[in-house]
């Protein structure tokens, strides 16, 4: 029985290798590369002055980062011997 699971085993994990093997040039291949279409976003056309945003800045990450190092910093400091009553 163990013989046969491991038979199976290597079955699987040799058609799973095969698989990824196999997988990764196809989808490069059988992705279209339509380089003449644009995309546009209906919902701003039509509009006299350009009402998209110029590029973004990265002060949200920022800020989420912040917050997150604050969280993780106020966990360190958490005392240890608190009972679960508190």
């Amino acid at each position: 029985m163990i013989r046969k699971m491991n038979r199976l085993h290597r079955l699987l994990l040799g058609a799973f290798v095969l698989y990824c093997t196999l997988a990764t040039p196809l989808s490069v291949w059988a992705r279209s590369d339509d380089s003449d279409s644009s995309v546009y976003d209906a919902r701003v056309q039509g509009y006299a002055t350009p009402v998209q945003l110029d590029s973004g800045s990265t002060a949200l990450t920022w800020l989420l980062l912040i917050v997150l190092a604050a969280i993780a910093i106020g966990v360190l400091f958490k005392d240890a011997k608190r009972s679960h009553l508190d």
